[in-house]
């Protein structure tokens, strides 16, 4: 049996992190052998007017609602950022404080106060990556996290290409999630 080309095994990574509809940061720290802490650097209430757009859509926001926006890092011990995310909701979930000062990253933290959540992924691909005054392709995907008390978060993910390369293809295709109507 013949191992496959270390590039297959690199492409098969990024590809598992994007289809993944569980904890990213459990995935990354698993692939990168290293645990992550996150690091926020702005979060502030905006009316839905002045949210991304495609999160308004996807938590079906009214025009009178205010949301947060959650700009963070997730870092490694030495400070290196393998992803930068941003986060959009309402009210946070039972389980998460949202306190900006807080460095446990969200999925761990819902996790340990044994917050149920499931992840509906929206879509995944390429996209750019701030480097330097510079931007290179890097993967993402985007997702909602749904938790047990109804309450929704909005996440989009962009990770470092020097760790977790870009797909090939601009975007990847993304399964309807079971009971989705075609």
């Amino acid at each position: 049996m013949s191992r496959p080309a270390t590039s297959d095994v690199t492409d098969g990574s990024t590809r598992m992190l994007l289809a993944a509809d569980g904890s990213t940061t459990l995935l990354l720290e698993a692939l990168l052998d290293r645990s992550l802490t996150v690091s926020v650097t702005r979060q502030r209430p905006l009316p839905t007017h002045r949210a991304p757009e495609r999160a308004v859509r996807a938590l079906n926001l009214t025009p009178s609602c205010t949301v947060i926006e959650r700009s963070s890092a997730l870092v490694t011990d030495d400070g290196e950022v393998m992803s930068r995310n941003t986060v959009v909701f309402v009210v946070p979930p039972r389980g998460w404080s949202a306190d900006a000062d807080d460095a446990v990253p969200l999925g761990h933290r819902l996790r340990a106060a044994r917050t149920l959540q499931h992840r509906t992924l929206l879509s995944s691909g390429r996209a750019n990556w701030p480097d330097e005054g510079q931007e290179s392709p890097c993967a993402y995907k985007e997702y909602l996290i749904h938790c047990e008390d109804g309450r929704l978060l909005y996440v989009h993910e962009r990770f470092n290409p020097r760790h977790i390369p870009p797909p090939r293809a601009r975007a990847v295709p993304v399964a309807a999630p079971v009971g989705a109507s075609a």
